[in-house]
């Protein structure tokens, strides 16, 4: 059974359990087992993580920033080391180990769901939870737009190259923002405009119904799926408010 198959509730009940775990979980070990459970899950279901490279580089910038603040702000435990004002305490590794852990399983979860579904499907999703279809036409074309707002950026930046815009090393990419971020800006406001313009030419919205060439019908291994993660996700809000109680 590919991910392809799978109603896209049952993705986005997938991504509110690890959503949950990310924000519930809080040591190392647990983060760390609901992250390998979620990459095994994509890696049996897609057979391939050729999607996520980009994001693993993004992930290695964010986990030194939450390394360097911990560093620095950290209070907790005992003191390990002092440089002038500098002070390192204990518990500031494990900190920042959960915390890039956490950051981690939450930028994985939403690019597995936000990348496992057509535009139409995330569409066919919010109109089946009552919502109108002038607005559930949104989300589908915020995704539609991704890829093409990417090839735009490559754009600006191969145009920026062109004019002597240095980007060799990372410091150069950092400093590359701003020139390249501003036509970049302008760019998706005139395409956002076109959009607009095109759809209130073609009557969007005038009709309260529309047809869609396909439909989402739920299947019996997606109730079982969404059952199991549902009974999971109620275990784990038991097991933690009953001793409250």
């Amino acid at each position: 059974m590919g991910l392809s198959k799978l109603d896209p509730r049952t993705k986005l009940v997938w991504y509110a359990l690890m959503i949950y775990f990310s924000l519930s979980c809080q040591t190392a070990v647990q983060l760390g087992s609901v992250l390998l459970i979620c990459i095994m899950a994509s890696l049996i279901l897609t057979r391939s993580l050729k999607q996520y490279k980009i994001m693993i580089m993004i992930l290695v910038l964010l986990g030194l920033q939450i390394l360097i603040v911990q560093l620095i702000f950290c209070r907790e435990g005992v003191l390990i080391y002092q440089w002038g004002i500098l002070k390192i305490y204990s518990e500031a590794i494990p900190l920042a180990i959960t915390g890039i852990l956490k950051a981690s399983l939450i930028f994985f979860a939403s690019m597995q769901f936000f990348t496992s579904a057509s535009p139409q499907e995330f569409t066919l999703m919010l109109m089946k939870f009552k919502i109108p279809y002038r607005y559930a036409m949104l989300a589908g074309l915020s995704v539609r737009f991704f890829p093409i707002m990417k090839a735009e950026y490559i754009s600006i930046m191969d145009s920026q190259r062109t004019r002597g815009l240095k980007m060799e090393s990372v410091w150069d990419n950092l400093r590359s923002i701003i020139p390249t971020f501003l036509p970049f800006l302008y760019r998706a406001v005139r395409r956002s405009t076109e959009t607009a313009l095109a759809m209130e030419l073609r009557g969007y919205g005038r009709s309260r119904t529309r047809t869609f060439s396909s439909a989402l019908a739920i299947k019996q291994y997606d109730i079982a799926l969404i059952t199991a993660m549902l009974l999971v996700m109620i275990i784990s809000l038991t097991s933690k408010v009953l001793p409250l109680i």
